[in-house]
């Protein structure tokens, strides 16, 4: 009896502490597969919220940048539509009255006709310059108008005139205030020899 007792004794169960080294063993990996998994969704998100932010202040942005571009891209769609519709217009044969006589250049006649209900006809009109930009792929062309004595409600009108015909702008001004023995009424805004700067940019022909 007392050997089979002690027997028995050595058939006890061992290693029962494999299970559980086992299970911190599997617990373990689960924890760095979950952790790398959080690491790069948490990379992801922050992805997406700065391509959110991004998109965001592209899209809403006003105004332009130092060097005169849009910051958003509805500023952008409206400045290409102009820059297109102008090049329509700067190529001539455009239907309508304007595309038969504006030609390539600045018009006189066009500028002529800006200036029919203001009552203001230029006596002199300047050369005109052509600055070719083959960095940014387009060139301005330019000319300076001299008008007599004026006033600035007259070179106001005359200017805004100038800018609705689409392709034309106005990118300088240049007046004196004429002296009291002509300013002699209210409000005293006549001025003498104003002279306007008429402008507009066309793309260049890029060689292939």
């Amino acid at each position: 009896m007392m050997a089979k007792k002690k027997k028995n004794k050595d058939l006890a169960p061992s290693g029962s502490g494999d299970h559980l080294k086992y299970y911190c063993v599997v617990f373990g990996i689960l924890v760095v597969v979950i952790a790398v998994v959080a690491f790069q969704q948490r990379s992801k998100l922050n992805a997406y919220k700065l391509a959110t932010k991004q998109t965001r202040a592209l899209l809403m942005a006003k105004g332009t940048t130092k060097d005169g571009r849009p910051r958003g891209v509805g500023d952008l769609a409206v400045e290409v539509e102009k820059f297109v519709e102008g090049y329509k217009e700067s190529l001539g044969g455009a239907d309508g009255e304007a595309g038969k006589d504006i030609g390539i250049g600045i018009s006189t006649q066009m500028i002529t006709r800006s200036g029919r209900d203001v009552q203001m006809v230029y006596t002199f009109a300047g050369q005109e310059q052509d600055d070719p930009n083959r960095s940014k792929g387009y060139r301005t062309r330019s000319r300076e108008f001299t008008y007599g004595l004026s006033t600035l409600d007259q070179l106001t009108k005359l200017c805004w005139n100038i800018e609705a015909l689409g392709r034309y702008r106005v990118s300088e001004i240049r007046w004196k205030l004429a002296d009291k023995r002509v300013n002699t009424e209210r409000p005293f805004f006549k001025v003498t020899k104003p002279v306007i700067r008429v402008g507009y940019r066309s793309p260049l022909t890029r060689s292939r």
